[in-house]
């Protein structure tokens, strides 16, 4: 690895961030170089790293520093965990990321605020980074913080729209709830064990168990509540409803947020305490039944939910927004099978996800960058227009439906795989239809972006810069690349990760992927590309106005949120100002004035105004007070 990478490829970004306004003073072109230079550089730290950890598994490097004193010549420790798991996560961020950064000369180009816009994504990345490659749950819930925090800038970017703020506000609030949840969860286990150091709680909580001190229930109360972080930033439900929001920043932001970091960090949290904290080997999966069970079926419903609202959403981006609250679902639903499979399935579907995310993106905003709207209403018959957009945008779509030989049919299986494995029938069904409905979805976003009949005339659209394709290029070509590897590459990456064991997708599995893909196409074919049958006319019945009005309604969770959560604290409110400042508070100032009148009152009725009386009373009162302090002298 290259000089202290595990530090500067996180420090750089993060520092480097600081030094934005000052580039962009030095003019437009010079600050726009320094940021992708930055980008790149973080970039080549991470990936340096990958051949150091090949196959070392849980055992990965601990660099540490004295940080933070807590007395008794102990510390908490500034540590950093160099692992298999750590380095991939921070070459998908970084990597990715400076991408995204790349693609952004063209897309931002005419836009104003960009030395927020580049401060912001450096220090997104950095504190990605950060997250990913601590050793311990407080820097991990530093790195967390950033995230969150650069999430609400770049997603309210475009702050004259009020849209916008409020997409970042309801982000900011949303999260915080899983936040708050994690936090508790993170304290409760210092609390208990006296360290964050994810190593050292893997010791401390075997050896309690085993003892006694600490009871499996208590831990399993504490690994729920740090799951809620992952619920909020994952967007998993019921914490999902800021994700499609977010949508109103701009597009390289998006593919930030839904590649590389933020949301992936729930994703990496459940891997890294199921990897490191509470492993198989140390922690038998029984022992946490309740707290895999938890994660699956969340997911397990999450998944379906999300992939529906897909079917009928009109946003090119909401569609894509909609999958990936789906493919998240997934992960963690295979990381809830609480197995070897499980876990190689989740993050073998995180970096599948995370580059063929990225490339629908980006693809997405190099059509809105031509057509400058991003209603799928509004587009169609761009692919002779746009023709390098149009074959990435398909690669793009097919393998996250999971077609071979793209990235995605070999994840997708293995996570089939581990439902097929653990018997978990529910689960099973649940990504199965799932993955049933993300063909359809997808097939119906190309055939509204580039092949239907055009809506309006685009005499004008050409295909985007090359600094907008060249990123499309390139995501696609390791999307296919890592798909048409696939018998060579999962095993690789499976000891790459270290696993004991060689990950093997059985014949069946792949009958049923098979099946799942056959009805998926056909009802794309049926409905969007062969036009055998129409989507309205389904929406024409009864049931199916219905069903297209909970879906376009998103289940009419948000109005509920809204009706409960914003509408009735604003009754509240109302009713709260009106009894406890208008009843309580001023009934109270009021009383206490004419009381105060009343007492005054009656002190007026000894005041003369004569000299001569007034100086008798005080010459009394001072013959008293001395009498009480001679009295005090000599008693």
């Amino acid at each position: 690895m290259l000089p202290y990478a595990p530090w500067l490829s996180w420090v750089i970004p993060i520092v480097g961030s600081l030094f934005i306004p000052a580039f962009f003073r030095a003019g437009k072109r010079a600050g726009e170089i320094y940021a992708v230079a930055v980008a790149f550089l973080a970039a080549a730290f991470s990936i340096s790293m990958l051949p150091d950890v090949y196959g070392v598994g849980a055992h990965g490097i601990t660099i540490s520093i004295d940080w933070i004193p807590l007395g008794l010549d102990r510390w908490i420790d500034a540590s950093l965990l160099v692992d298999p798991l750590s380095v991939l996560m921070a070459s998908i961020a970084t990597g990715i990321g400076a991408l995204i950064i790349l693609y952004s000369l063209g897309y931002m180009a005419h836009e104003e605020g960009l030395p927020r816009y580049y401060f912001f994504m450096l220090f997104f990345i950095g504190g990605m980074t950060l997250l990913v490659m601590s050793e311990n749950f407080l820097m991990l819930y530093i790195g967390w913080e950033i995230v969150g925090l650069c999430s609400y800038a770049l997603i309210s970017f475009y702050n004259k729209k009020p849209e916008a703020n409020h997409a970042g506000i309801k982000a900011f609030v949303t999260t915080r709830i899983g936040d708050a949840s994690m936090l508790i969860g993170i304290v409760m286990l210092f609390s208990l064990f006296g360290t964050f150091s994810f190593t050292g709680l893997e010791k401390a909580m075997a050896s309690a168990l085993e003892s006694g001190a600490v009871s499996a229930g208590l831990l399993t109360v504490a690994f729920l509540l740090i799951f809620g972080g992952a619920v909020g930033k994952s967007a998993q439900f019921p914490l999902h409803v800021w994700l499609p929001d977010a949508m109103e920043g701009p597009t390289p932001v998006s593919a930030l947020i839904h590649a590389a970091t933020m949301v992936k960090a729930g994703i990496y949290l459940v891997a890294r305490m199921i990897f490191t904290v509470i492993p198989f080997e140390a922690f038998p999966p029984a022992l946490f039944t309740q707290w895999y069970t938890v994660i699956a079926l969340i997911a397990g419903f999450t998944a379906l939910m999300a992939a529906s609202m897909g079917l009928v959403s009109s946003d090119i981006k909401r569609v894509i927004a909609y999958s990936t609250i789906s493919q998240l679902a997934l992960m963690l639903a295979a990381l809830g099978m609480a197995s070897e499979m499980g876990w190689f399935g989740g993050v073998f579907h995180l970096l599948s996800h995370s580059i063929f995310k990225a490339l629908l993106f980006l693809a997405a905003g190099a059509v809105i960058h031509a057509v400058h709207t991003n209603s799928l209403d509004e587009m169609g018959g761009l692919r002779r227009h746009m023709p390098i957009t149009f074959w990435t945008s398909l690669i793009g779509v097919l393998a996250l439906a999971g077609l071979p030989p793209l990235s995605g049919f070999w994840s997708k299986d293995v996570v089939i795989q581990s439902t097929v494995e653990a018997g978990n029938t529910l689960v099973y069904l649940l990504v199965a239809a799932t993955s049933i409905l993300t063909f359809v979805y997808g097939l119906r976003w190309v055939y509204k972006v580039f092949l239907a009949p055009p809506a309006t005339h685009h005499h004008e659209v050409h295909e985007a810069p090359k600094v907008m394709t060249i990123p499309l290029i390139i995501l696609a070509t390791l999307s296919l690349g890592i798909g048409l590897s696939g018998p060579v590459f999962e095993p690789l990456f499976g000891e790459y990760l270290g696993l004991e064991h060689h990950i093997e997708v059985s014949p069946v599995t792949y009958l049923t992927s098979g099946i799942i893909l056959a009805l998926g196409g056909g009802l794309g074919y049926l409905f969007y590309l062969g036009g055998r049958a129409s989507p309205e006319a389904v929406r024409s019945t009864a049931l199916g106005a219905a069903l297209h009005k909970l879906l376009v309604n998103r289940y009419y969770i948000d109005a509920f949120y809204y009706r409960v959560f914003v509408d009735g604290l604003d009754r509240l409110s109302s009713l709260t100002h009106r009894f406890l400042e208008l009843k309580v508070i001023d009934g109270f100032n009021y009383a206490l004035t004419r009381a105060t009148a009343y007492i005054v009152q009656g002190f007026r009725n000894i005041q003369t105004g004569e000299s001569n009386i007034n100086i008798s009373g005080l010459v009394i009162g001072l013959i008293i007070l001395l009498l009480l302090f001679i009295r005090l002298l000599t008693g």
